[in-house]
C-alpha cells in the first residue's frame, strides 16, 4: 500500500495547498464518514458503505498532506489522527462482522488481532520514531473492508450468506483469514522491532 500513499500525496498536494480546513477538522470528518460506513455495513447496505469508507479513507490521507503542505503538523494532530484511526478500525470491522452474523468468538479474535496489530505499529513509531509500511497493517485492512463488503453484497443478493463449509459460513472463513493476516502483521512488526533494537545497539 505504500506506493499508493506516495501517489495520493502527489495528486492531493495542489488541493491541499488551497484547503481552508484544518488537518484536525479533516480527521474528524474522516472519522464520521467511517462511523457512517460501519452503520451501513451493520444494516447490510454494503455497497453504500464502501462509498463512505472510500471517501473516509481519502480524507484520512488528505489530513496529513494538508498538515505537511501548510506546515500545520503538531503532536496533538498526530495523536488525534491515531485515535481516529483506531476508533474507525474498531467500528468498521465490528460493523462488517456483526452485519454478516459472524459468531462472537470469531468477532473477538479478529478484533484482538487487528487492534494488537495497530497498537504495535503505533508503539514502534513512539519508541523508535520510525514509520514502516512494509508489514501487513491498517492500509491492508482498509483494502479488505472495501473488498469484503462486495463479497457480502454478492452473497446476500444470491441468498448464500448462510451457506456453510466445514461448519463455518463464507463470511466466517473470510474473518478467519483477516485474523491470520493480523497475526502475520504482528509477527512482522515484532521482527522490525527486533531489527531496530539491534541497529540501535550497533550504533551505540
Amino acid at each position: 500500500m505504500h506506493p499508493w500513499r506516495l501517489r495520493l500525496e502527489r495528486w492531493f498536494t495542489p488541493m491541499a495547498r488551497r484547503c481552508p480546513f484544518s488537518p484536525n477538522a479533516i480527521s474528524i470528518v474522516a472519522l464520521l464518514l467511517n462511523v457512517a460506513a460501519a452503520a451501513l455495513f451493520f444494516t447490510h447496505h454494503f455497497l453504500l458503505g464502501i462509498l463512505f469508507i472510500t471517501i473516509g479513507g481519502l480524507a484520512d490521507a488528505f489530513d496529513g498532506i494538508v498538515a505537511r503542505v501548510q506546515e500545520k503538523t503538531s503532536r496533538y494532530g498526530d495523536f488525534l489522527d491515531h485515535f481516529c484511526d483506531r476508533v474507525s478500525d474498531i467500528l468498521l470491522i465490528t460493523g462488517w462482522l456483526l452485519g454478516n452474523g459472524v459468531r462472537i468468538e470469531i468477532v473477538v479474535a479478529v478484533l484482538i488481532g487487528v487492534m494488537l496489530n495497530g497498537y504495535i505499529g503505533t508503539q514502534i513509531e513512539a519508541t523508535w520514531h520510525v514509520r514502516n509500511y512494509d508489514s501487513v497493517g491498517r492500509g491492508e485492512f482498509v483494502l479488505a473492508l472495501v473488498v469484503y463488503p462486495i463479497v457480502s453484497h454478492i452473497l446476500f443478493s444470491l441468498g448464500l450468506q448462510t451457506e456453510t463449509f466445514a461448519q463455518l459460513r463464507i463470511a466466517e472463513w473470510m474473518s478467519v483469514l483477516l485474523a491470520i493476516f493480523a497475526v502475520l502483521g504482528i509477527v512482522q512488526r515484532f521482527g522490525l522491532a527486533s531489527k531496530l533494537q539491534r541497529e540501535g545497539r550497533e550504533s551505540a
